[in-house]
């Protein structure tokens, strides 16, 4: 998923609000000491309703609640004032937001209409490029806060900064509940474009904003992680769905569970890129209808009819996930691991192997290219170089070696390379190699 967010306001009229601000209001936010405080920070998704009792609950024991936006007079109409509101958006019509809590948090984007309204609230800094250049001398020190394009992100930035290690977020849904972007109405937001996400095998729906949110959200969790913070999550949606994936990808799976994991999705299923460059394979190899061909990392298997119907030829399919297979039974499938020596299981005339390389990790290319010769007299390989986005579906990359195409011919340096091609100024490019080992030659 690749979303680039442009701000919804002119950086004229955004410089010219921080500039304003910053010069009329003094109150700045700056680092300060960690301390054992908890953050509880409360965005506007749908799961909001239902954890209304667990947020009453932490503010009854003393925690510090951030409200973000309108999630202020909701939880105001449900009996919580939050300690803090916190907007960033720098759109006028936004101070309607403007809600129910003790002290207020307003980035000095916003529009001066929201500091005219709350009187002298605490300014913060968001960490866009150039806004120093518009800022007045300040008499104490400030903090930039990061985390990016939304308040979501930026929130959890400014607790931390605010000295708060402990940060509990709440209707962080970052997707839509049917029809409902919120828990409650929020005009502003109503005419914001849709688009549909795909995560875990799930598709939800969300505004374009929420989805790059949810794209953003591992870094900027990571990167609080890793200066001491730990997060919780209640909510659901995307982000809860971002959270499981971010689990999955920190505990160890094997490549063949990752494989077979793989192929339990109708998605991974819908591309075959062996059927694509069957034909390109009958007239680079020009194959005899007697020979065999081992379709090594065969997935489907639909790549390996394709040459069946093309040539005549047998086939063998071998791959080590077993579910992998549309169907089974015209040919026989081989259990094997291409990274170890599976000669006594494959012996055929020639090897096809298409978008397989790229998927195994960098140390182990070279034997496994050696154990696919030492089953066959020839090989024709077709190596994407290009990074995956399907590994998303279990949070594992799946393309572990992608380098250019010089790297590639030094893997083949000890064969002896009867055609060679590589289309390296496309999108996705690939490395097409057609080997023989040189005592075959």
């Amino acid at each position: 998923m690749e979303i680039e967010i442009l701000c919804n306001t002119n950086d004229d009229i955004l410089f010219a609000n921080i500039s304003e601000n910053s010069r009329k209001h003094r109150s700045w936010i700056k680092m300060l000491e960690a301390h054992d405080g908890h953050a509880v920070i409360v965005g506007g998704g749908p799961s909001l309703q239902e954890h209304l009792p667990t947020i009453k609950k932490r503010k009854d024991l003393g925690q510090t609640i951030f409200a973000l936006n309108g999630a202020a007079t909701f939880l105001s109409k449900n009996g919580i004032i939050a300690d803090y509101q916190v907007i960033l958006d720098a759109r006028p019509g936004n101070v309607v937001l403007i809600g129910n809590a003790q002290k207020y948090l307003i980035a000095s984007q916003c529009d001066p209409a929201i500091f005219n309204v709350l009187g002298d609230p605490f300014i913060w800094h968001p960490a866009i490029d150039g806004i120093e250049e518009h800022l007045p001398a300040h008499d104490d020190d400030y903090a930039l806060i990061g985390g990016g394009t939304t308040v979501g992100l930026s929130s959890m930035c400014l607790a931390y900064t605010m000295g708060f290690r402990k940060l509990h977020l709440f209707g962080y849904d970052s997707s839509h509940r049917a029809s409902l972007g919120h828990a409650y109405e929020q005009p502003i937001n109503a005419t914001e474009p849709l688009c549909k996400v795909t995560l875990g095998g799930k598709v939800f729906t969300s505004s374009l904003t929420m989805a790059r949110q949810a794209e953003l959200f591992p870094d900027v969790c990571n990167n609080l992680i890793d200066l001491g913070c730990v997060i919780t999550v209640d909510s659901d949606g995307l982000i809860m769905e971002v959270m499981n994936q971010m689990r999955l990808a920190s505990a160890p799976m094997t490549e063949e569970e990752k494989y077979r994991k793989m192929w339990e999705f109708d998605s991974y299923r819908i591309m075959s890129p062996g059927e694509n460059f069957a034909a390109e394979f009958v007239k680079v190899v020009k194959p005899h209808f007697l020979d065999i061909i081992a379709d090594f990392g065969c997935g489907t298997g639909r790549g390996g009819l394709a040459l069946n119907r093309l040539t005549n030829c047998d086939i063998i399919f071998v791959d080590f996930a077993d579910n992998s297979l549309d169907l089974r039974g015209q040919f026989p499938f081989v259990y094997a691991d291409l990274t170890e020596p599976m000669s006594t299981k494959v012996s055929a005339d020639i090897g096809y192997c298409t978008d397989v390389m790229e998927h195994i990790e960098p140390e182990k290319v070279a034997d496994t290219i050696r154990n696919i010769m030492d089953c066959v007299d020839k090989c024709f390989f077709k190596i994407a170089m290009f990074h995956d986005n399907m590994g998303s579906l279990i949070g594992h990359p799946l393309h572990l070696s992608v380098f250019p195409v010089e790297w590639w011919e030094e893997q083949f340096a000890g064969y002896d390379v009867l055609y060679r091609n590589h289309d390296g100024d496309t999108p996705f490019p690939y490395a097409t190699f057609y080997v023989q080992a040189k005592e075959r030659a």
